[in-house]
């Protein structure tokens, strides 16, 4: 089962990926930004994440700005190629909340 519930603020605009022929379908693609549940020397540590999603799973697409609050579900999605010594891991969302 590869489920996964982020909650986590988005870092910088996000940008169009990919548009379909029709203009009906957007891939956006963001970084969000979610804090460790530990701190490390008394400084919080974030882990940043790659976030793609389809237009068409995005209640406002005017929401997806820098610093915006967001609750994620999807999944991991695993890539790499012969330039990548290590694979690259980003969600995919089926559903994006706004917690603003």
């Amino acid at each position: 089962m590869n489920n996964v519930n982020i909650i986590g603020q988005i870092e910088g605009d996000a940008q169009i990926a990919y548009t379909s022929q029709d203009g009906a379908r957007k891939l956006y693609k963001f970084v969000l930004r979610v804090p460790r549940p530990f701190k490390k020397n008394d400084e919080v540590i974030d882990d940043l994440i790659n976030v793609k999603c389809w237009s068409t799973k995005i209640e406002d697409e005017d929401n997806l700005h820098d610093q915006a609050y967001v609750g994620i579900e999807g999944r991991i999605q695993s890539f790499g190629n012969e330039e990548f010594k290590t694979p690259v891991n980003e969600v995919i969302a089926f559903k994006i909340l706004y917690l603003e």
